[in-house]
């Protein structure tokens, strides 16, 4: 029986990408998953996928942020939906049509929270021949802890792992992932939830989705724990200039102006921790902290991180963020400082 190449069915998204969004991003997950260095950069820092080299373990997907690389043949956000909300899970490889790593954080988070039990079947993994050196596996239990912090926090029940030392073949790996595939295509009634032009992600909008099925018992208030998939921004009143490039370069807009633009906003279920934001910030007034509210994640409220006063600068004439009294930009202030003698001849004149 011939099998189907995974790899040939995985499609890049290179405008996804963080490299692109932002000259100074040097986001390597992929890369750094790949256990055979199919993944690289070519001349113009695209990603790129060398099929040949390919053995379709998929853990290049599970830890993309922003949905760069997908598995035509197998949508692990689309999965959580078809799973629906049931008592008991059982997640394989041989009956989930994909190996565990394809599943992100989030992905795992939102079947904890839509079933009783989740059970993680990582019994194959040992000897699997996508497994090479322990990695896959490694990332595949990665993603189970990072789930379970968070489904700790919002009070549910945390997935388990069942793990025994079975053979499985990389023919019989491959198989896995085609056997039922014409039930994963027939999707088209999922595919309305997601808008194409949507910014962020899939598995972060059954995120949302799934927080609102649990939303009566999350707890209220602020958890204090790190995630890789997500960060709660604050931005520093004194230094901030109010210069915008952190909502420029943000990839998902979880920061946003107000309409006057004497505010930035923050939605923390739009950010993806992809720390653009804080290496674009020159002042260095942007940074994360660890505290996150999980009922304002259900229903994607925004908060204001910073509000601005704007005066007219006396010299330059030009509006300007007022942090006390001052009535001259900081911009202005440096040069008179630095060239008062010239501001004296000018008045002499």
């Amino acid at each position: 029986m011939s099998l189907l190449n995974p790899a040939n069915a995985i499609k890049i998204e290179p405008l996804r990408c963080l490299r692109i969004e932002h000259v100074s991003n040097e986001c390597s997950k992929c890369i750094n998953a790949c256990t055979v260095e199919a993944i690289g950069l070519s001349t113009s820092r695209r990603i790129s996928l060398d099929s040949t080299k390919c053995i379709g373990c998929m853990a290049c997907i599970g830890v993309c942020p922003t949905e760069t690389l997908v598995y035509l043949d197998f949508d692990p956000a689309v999965f959580v939906l078809q799973a629906g909300v049931k008592k008991d899970l059982s997640l394989s490889c041989k009956n989930n049509n994909a190996c565990l790593s394809v599943f992100n954080s989030e992905n795992l988070i939102s079947l904890g929270l839509r079933h009783e039990s989740v059970n993680c079947d990582m019994s194959l993994c040992g000897r699997c021949d996508m497994n090479l050196g322990g990695k896959t596996a490694e990332i595949i239990a990665e993603h189970i802890n990072e789930a379970n912090r968070f489904l700790q926090a919002a009070n549910k029940p945390l997935l388990v792992i069942s793990e025994k030392k079975n053979k499985l073949s990389r023919r019989e790996a491959l198989f896995s992932f085609v056997k039922d595939v014409n039930t994963l295509r027939n999707k088209e009634s999922f595919d309305a939830l997601f808008d194409p032009k949507e910014s962020l992600p899939k598995s972060r909008v059954v995120l949302q989705n799934s927080l609102k099925l649990s939303i009566e018992e999350l707890p209220e208030g602020k958890i204090k724990e790190n995630f890789s998939f997500i960060a709660h921004k604050k931005i520093d009143f004194v230094s901030c200039d109010n210069c915008g490039d952190c909502i420029q370069f943000c990839p998902t807009k979880a920061l946003q102006y107000n309409s006057d633009k004497t505010k930035i906003l923050f939605q923390p279920l739009r950010c993806i921790a992809c720390g653009i934001c804080d290496d674009v910030c020159k002042p260095k007034a942007i940074s994360s902290d660890s505290e996150l509210d999980i009922v304002t994640l259900a229903f994607n409220r925004a908060e204001i991180l910073i509000e601005h006063h704007f005066e007219v600068c006396t010299e330059c004439r030009v509006s300007f963020p007022q942090k006390g009294n001052e009535t001259i930009c900081a911009r202005c202030v440096s040069f008179v400082q630095d060239h008062s003698d010239l501001f004296a001849l000018a008045r002499n004149m």
